[in-house]
């Protein structure tokens, strides 16, 4: 992905399928197709990594940030956006943001980001109990349950 992205064709109402923003609305996610980009990623993820080694209780704040900026507000995740995002949890945003825009930053997410993906991780969301591979992607509470219960069984 180039690093400014990849434009989107159609209309914000064309981005978002019917099911999807059903499933959004029903845990109070607004998808609006706002975004008319594809973003290259690198730099939200080294900002979470920036947030995990300075302030490892935002991190998941801050995801949730990124991910309304995005899915919601519809601003690309790039340049003074990710200032803005580490801002909003309470992170020096320009610390952040020249953390996350350095070359050598994006390039050790990166090769992490390889290095999980030839440990079997295909897809995103991939959940570990207790340190084992457990499954990827959108699961029921059952299937939860399962792995918990296995797990606990040792």
């Amino acid at each position: 992905m180039p690093a400014e992205g990849v434009p989107k064709d159609g209309t914000p109402q064309s981005r978002v399928g019917a099911r999807m923003k059903a499933a959004g609305e029903a845990v109070g996610i607004a998808f609006t197709g706002l975004c008319d980009r594809y973003p290259n990623s690198l730099g939200a993820h080294a900002l979470l990594q920036y947030a995990a080694e300075v302030a490892p209780a935002k991190q998941n704040e801050l995801q949730e940030v990124l991910f309304r900026q995005y899915f919601t507000d519809g601003v690309c995740p790039m340049g003074a956006s990710l200032a803005a995002a580490a801002a909003e949890v309470g992170l020096d945003g320009e610390a952040a943001r020249k953390y996350a825009e350095a070359e050598a930053n994006q390039r050790a997410v990166a090769t992490h980001a390889r290095e999980i993906s030839r440990s079997g991780v295909t897809g995103v969301p991939f959940f570990y109990v207790n340190g084992k591979p457990a499954f990827s992607g959108a699961q029921s509470p059952s299937a939860f349950l399962q792995v918990i219960e296995e797990a606990a069984r040792g």
